[in-house]
């Protein structure tokens, strides 16, 4: 049969050869001393694939609450969680805190962290996310169906088209918290618990 259709046998385990491992290594950990500049970036003299890898396996750069408030970049984290709320509760108005009953299902909530890089593996942003522990609600209980307002790739494709077709001009938004924008109607209602660390104590409520 043709050669990509053949089995692999580990026969050989010496078929990796010295000189092939340290090119990789070489890959993951280039030579800095070939900087002109020290300011240069680390990608001028390393393979970029290599380092977009090497950046997006790193196990740090999505931690726990613990690991980020705990963590070298604690302050950064911090300040990332008090922008994801200020734009939840300032900007959006997403919730309002009331008393607990006992007919309440209350979920758990959670922070999201992520540290994003650039692809030569340098910090480029620290990002928090609250999240509600949709996990535990209950379906036809709790949520009657789930749904993503996702674009398919061929729709993005067909405005392309079109819009050389028709010579017209593109544009791109990003929508910050897009999830959020919806209103549940009263017979949704979502209760969750405050978010950790930023909880707070007040006569309306708990939740």
């Amino acid at each position: 049969g043709p050669a990509f259709a053949q089995p692999w046998h580990d026969d050989d385990s010496s078929s990796i050869k010295a000189p092939q491992l340290a090119r990789v290594n070489s890959l993951l950990t280039p030579d800095l001393s070939s900087l002109d500049d020290p300011d240069e970036p680390i990608i001028s003299v390393a393979e970029p694939h290599a380092l977009s890898a090497k950046a997006r396996s790193n196990p740090e750069d999505n931690p726990t609450y613990d690991e980020a408030m705990k963590g070298p970049y604690a302050n950064e984290y911090y300040e990332a969680c008090r922008t994801e709320l200020k734009t939840l509760v300032d900007d959006l108005d997403c919730w309002e805190l009331v008393l607990r009953t006992d007919d309440m299902n209350v979920l758990p909530s959670t922070w999201a962290f992520k540290c994003k890089r650039y692809p030569d593996g340098r910090v480029k942003k620290f990002k928090a996310r609250f999240c509600a522990r949709g996990d535990r609600q209950v379906e036809g209980i709790d949520y009657f169906e789930t749904w993503s307002p996702v674009a398919q790739w061929v729709t993005v494709r067909l405005m392309m088209i079109l819009s050389v077709i028709l010579r017209l001009k593109t544009a791109q938004a990003d929508i910050t918290a897009a999830f959020v924008h919806a209103e549940l109607p009263p017979e949704e209602q979502v209760f969750i618990h405050q978010p950790r660390g930023f909880k707070v104590h007040c006569d309306e409520g708990e939740l």
